[in-house]
């Protein structure tokens, strides 16, 4: 794995302040700023300079493999990744501060109203006021960005959450964990059953989704999957249920269903979740994700092809945007052309050609869904030779013409 040097990084981090609008510091290995893109950042009153707020956020014993989040007692919110120090530059790169939205809103009003301690009401105000406000999301996003662009290395989202979960767990002060489960016992809320959470997730892994009704709504004698956040019971649940996502993608994932498809629904789950305002809403959300993945792995179990065909079908679906041919499939399975295009038909009861136009037209459907591209673009995207000929293998599959589906399902 190649670094980049200090140019490259310097660039990197200019691109990412641009971009973004969040400041950017490289540390050496002792936390000192070594050069800073933030000319529109307004330092914390609470501190003297800006190295001093840098020391107080900066571990030198952070993980590189992934970026890691932190939020400060002032709901400011930054992560930092950490070079290997092999190549020509050491240290880290540390973005921030940021706030979101809901803690952003929080806090203004609690200075409004006098309840949040500061020692300058007016320039903690103007303060705030300079930093820019991004969601969780689009923060997490910014630090698997920041990542490739150091490391050219793709993370997964989902991932990055829940080993940033971990990290937050094992820093809590033994002393802490005490007061807290004495808290606990006086209020009688302790943690779900391991076995509980055992049992869910293996019926997720399993595809067993009328099996899984029994388990997805959490009985009050079965505990609670704990206190991920304090600051509101929307945010905690918020953050139970994306954890909950990750162990499900995970679990699909060893089901059966394809990574990618694993990943991108675990992807789309969380930024709507991120955009909801009522914890109802966000439980019914995590249900009916558990829901989905699990039908996903039932139906990959119900479909049991050969090594063979299985091949085809996962070449097809990682170049499904290019014009793949009997050969390259052939090759990719490892046998004659004429043989795989029998078991083939034989297994799915349709014919290669078929198969990939079927699945050319679901991506099409996708994209007329879920993106602007036009019904031109789209098409050739995925490699049909002209708008005729689209349009015929289109109406073929689903009945209707491209136009009027997409007039049909309220798309761009």
């Amino acid at each position: 794995m190649t670094q980049p040097n200090s140019v490259d990084l310097e660039c990197i981090c200019k691109l990412l302040y641009e971009t973004f609008h969040i400041p950017v510091f490289h540390l050496n290995e002792l936390g000192e700023i070594l050069f800073e893109c933030s000319s529109r950042y307004a330092l914390n009153p609470l501190y003297s300079s800006k190295q001093e707020l840098v020391g107080h956020i900066f571990d030198s014993e952070d993980p590189w493999e992934f970026p890691v989040f932190k939020t400060t007692s002032s709901h400011e919110k930054f992560f930092s990744v950490s070079l290997e120090g092999k190549g020509s530059v050491s240290g880290s790169i540390l973005v921030g501060p940021s706030m979101d939205p809901e803690s952003y809103q929080h806090m203004m009003n609690d200075l409004a109203a006098g309840t949040s301690p500061a020692v300058n009401k007016d320039r903690m105000i103007d303060y705030y006021r300079s930093l820019p406000i991004l969601d969780n999301l689009k923060l997490i996003n910014a630090g698997i960005l920041l990542y490739y662009m150091i490391y050219s290395k793709k993370l997964d989202t989902a991932e990055v959450i829940q080993k940033n979960k971990l990290i937050a767990r094992k820093t809590i002060p033994v002393e802490h964990v005490d007061l807290a489960i004495s808290e606990n016992r006086e209020h009688i809320a302790f943690h779900h059953d391991p076995l509980f959470e055992k049992k869910l997730f293996q019926n997720v892994k399993e595809g067993r989704k009328e099996e899984l009704t029994k388990y997805s709504s959490i009985a009050p004698e079965k505990g609670s999957f704990g206190t991920m956040s304090r600051r509101s019971r929307l945010r905690n649940q918020k953050n139970v249920a994306i954890v909950g996502i990750a162990l499900s993608t995970r679990a699909a994932i060893e089901g059966g269903v394809h990574p990618e498809v694993a990943y991108t629904l675990s992807d789309l789950y969380i930024q709507n979740l991120e955009e909801m305002n009522e914890v109802k809403a966000v439980d019914i959300l995590f249900k009916d994700a558990l829901y989905d993945f699990a039908e996903r792995v039932q139906n990959v179990k119900s479909q049991k092809y050969s090594k063979s065909v299985t091949l085809c079908q996962d070449y097809i679906f990682k170049h499904l945007y290019e014009e793949i041919s009997l050969s390259q499939l052939a090759e990719a399975a490892g046998m004659n052309p004429c043989y795989l295009s029998d078991l083939f038909k034989k297994e799915t009861g349709i014919s290669i050609s078929e198969f990939i136009q079927r699945e050319k037209i679901e991506e099409a459907k996708k994209l007329m869904i879920y993106t602007n591209h036009s019904l031109s673009e789209i098409y050739t995207m995925l490699n049909f030779y002209d708008q005729s000929y689209f349009t015929k293998v289109f109406k073929k599959f689903t009945g209707v013409t491209p136009r009027h589906f997409k007039n049909s399902n309220g798309a761009w």
